[in-house]
């Protein structure tokens, strides 16, 4: 568990050394910057937000900079600070969107931009449910793998909003780094509140192509993605790589992790949806041709 608490304003001062680790945007501005406090971190938001997480991880202070709403902070907080804070309590915390499928859930993996969100919301409108939309949160269990569900929401850019989301559809109030709408669950966004069997992930890796292609990832590319796509709070700890190293070796060898290649366009959004389930139900019948 990882309380929160908001503090007051304060302004975000010059460190007297540099950060040990920065999340670079893609148009090349920082956008997280980690820094040391003794044995515990401070996670900087430049101009949003500070935010002081105990060694552990199990504690999380935030700051807002002068101008920054509440909830602008508490949404940096869900989507950024906790899953690297959950990272720090040995938690298996991903880059990771998820939905329901007849068995249990699916995983699609991808750095920003790939299309994570796209994807559930489109599931959910093809009368799936989702369970997070970025922020892939994993217990081990006695049959593999459960997803735990996350935030009820869904952070979309304008036109897949515009293409996916009813009019009516509740949103969340804007933040002030995003112009991306933070679109509720509800009736035309079902969300799933219980723990579900991970069936398999898919790492999206290739901006678009004409067609849907799926095909399994080798055992070192599925490891390859379910590092790159993971939370780590601290990158230096030798300790914490190793056992997060392990864990998404773990993962990799017992979840089917396969690459997803399909094309960014709406209305083959129910085509890609098709072929997941299609390939799913087809699993079973490949693993015993193969002998796994």
């Amino acid at each position: 568990m990882t309380t929160f608490t908001l503090m007051e304003d304060r302004l975000q001062e010059a460190f007297g050394t540099p950060p040990f680790h920065q999340f670079v945007s893609p148009n090349g501005v920082v956008w997280t910057e980690f820094h040391r406090r003794g044995a515990a971190y401070l996670l900087r938001f430049p101009g949003f937000a500070d935010f002081d997480v105990s060694a552990d991880g199990t504690q999380v202070l935030c700051h807002p900079s002068p101008g920054t709403d509440h909830g602008t902070a508490e949404h940096l907080y869900i989507n950024q600070v906790l899953p690297l804070a959950l990272s720090r309590q040995g938690r298996l915390a991903f880059h990771a969107s998820a939905v329901t499928v007849p068995g249990g859930t699916v995983a699609f993996m991808g750095k920003t931009g790939m299309g994570k969100s796209t994807l559930a919301a489109g599931f959910a409108r093809g009368g799936a449910r989702f369970l997070t939309d970025d922020g892939l949160l994993l217990v081990a269990s006695d049959d593999g793998y459960l997803v735990l569900p996350n935030h009820p929401s869904i952070r979309l850019w304008d036109d897949s909003h515009e293409a996916l989301i009813e009019d009516d559809a509740a949103l969340a109030p804007p933040v002030s780094f995003s112009t991306k709408a933070r679109v509720l669950a509800g009736d035309g966004l079902p969300y799933c509140d219980e723990p579900q069997r991970l069936l398999a992930a898919f790492i999206l890796d290739v901006p678009a192509q004409p067609d849907i292609d799926i095909r399994r990832a080798s055992v070192a590319e599925a490891l390859l993605g379910w590092i790159k796509n993971s939370f780590v709070l601290d990158v230096e700890d030798p300790t914490m790589l190793t056992q997060h190293f392990q864990n998404a070796a773990e993962v990799g060898g017992a979840v089917p992790t396969y690459h997803l290649d399909y094309p960014r366009r709406f209305e083959r959004l129910p085509d890609v949806q098709a072929a997941i389930l299609r390939h799913l139900a087809e699993q079973p019948r490949e693993e015993a041709r193969d002998g796994r």
